[in-house]
């Protein structure tokens, strides 16, 4: 017995929410309709594609989130179909999941992802901040189609691109007097308050760095967020370390800030971008978006770099794979 494309949608609803009855209000259907779908797919394959909890709803099996991410595909070309030829005209319906551990995300993705939204009225974009666990957790579970985060121990099954290399640089506020000694080393926050981005990977990554340099700040004051510790720095409270910087020298607060390069230069931090191997075209899209981005010119001035000031960060993106 074959599979309709209206199974494959039920069945599709339930395991992204993990509800049948969640899958029945989304789509405007019976509950009855929902579990039907599944019990009917579940039969013609062979496959038990979710464990049903009573407590917790629906949970997808290691086969059902490998059927998941198929009939993603299945069905996003199936709409390409009915909505005027968009497959022959390029066009892609559907949704665009994206996690990212990046604390400066915000200040490239809306760039990357405005073209391709305003080129495709029937794509959403969806993005999702987590940690590195949870973004490689998401991309394997079929939560993310894509995800971006730091570079560290990689996961088996996910296919891995560097897209930046950026050093370090201090942030301070603007009139500091670091901000008119030029590049600077490191030691010159020896002994000085100093404000802190707590994030796992990044806040390891600078107290490993004071420790080679052999240097003691003072933490007078810690962020979770990119913005937070710039606007704390904007605030007069002390310098920080970061990597990337956004494309605008004001802070949430008002507050107007210097980026400072560090001489010599310190090791990097990688960001990453991370997909699986079979790509629905519209992923396939964003990757080569990443690209082209992280070839550009806007891409190097999200790096800081040494004794030359604003220097080019090292790119190592311009391939599509």
């Amino acid at each position: 017995m074959a599979v309709s494309i209206r199974a494959l949608r039920y069945c599709l609803a339930a395991m992204e929410r993990r509800s049948i009855a969640g899958a029945a209000a989304a789509l405007s259907v019976a509950p009855s309709a929902i579990g039907a779908a599944l019990d009917s797919v579940e039969a013609t394959l062979g496959l038990t594609l979710v464990h049903r909890r009573r407590a917790r709803g629906l949970e997808p099996t290691p086969a059902g989130r490998d059927f998941a991410r198929r009939a993603g595909m299945v069905l996003e070309e199936y709409d390409g179909l009915l909505n005027f030829g968009a497959e022959l005209g390029g066009g892609f319906a559907g949704a665009l999941r994206i996690g990212y551990y990046a604390p400066v995300a915000p200040a490239f993705l809306p760039t990357i992802l405005a073209p391709l939204l305003a080129g495709h009225p029937g794509l959403t974009a969806h993005l999702t901040e987590c940690d590195t666990q949870a973004a490689r957790g998401g991309l394997l579970d079929g939560t993310f189609d894509a995800i971006l985060f730091l570079a560290g121990e990689m996961q088996a099954g996910i296919d891995t691109v560097p897209l930046i290399e950026a050093a370090p640089y201090l942030l301070v506020p603007e009139g500091d007097p670091l901000d008119a000694a030029g590049p600077v080393p490191l030691a010159a926050l020896d002994g000085r308050a100093v404000v802190m981005l707590d994030l796992p990977v990044v806040r390891a990554y600078y107290d490993a760095l004071f420790e080679e340099a052999g240097i003691a700040p003072r933490t007078v004051a810690t962020g979770t967020t990119h913005e937070m510790v710039r606007s704390l720095v904007g605030a007069g409270i002390g310098p920080a370390l970061l990597n990337m910087r956004p494309m605008t020298a004001h802070t949430y607060g008002g507050g107007t800030v210097r980026a400072v390069p560090l001489d010599p230069p310190l090791r990097p931090l990688s960001l990453v971008r991370g997909t699986l191997g079979a790509r629905r075209r519209v992923v396939q899209t964003f990757v080569e978006a990443c690209a082209d981005f992280f070839a550009s010119e806007a891409a190097r001035g999200m790096a800081v770099g040494g004794r030359g000031g604003y220097a080019a960060p090292h790119l190592v993106s311009g391939e599509r794979p």
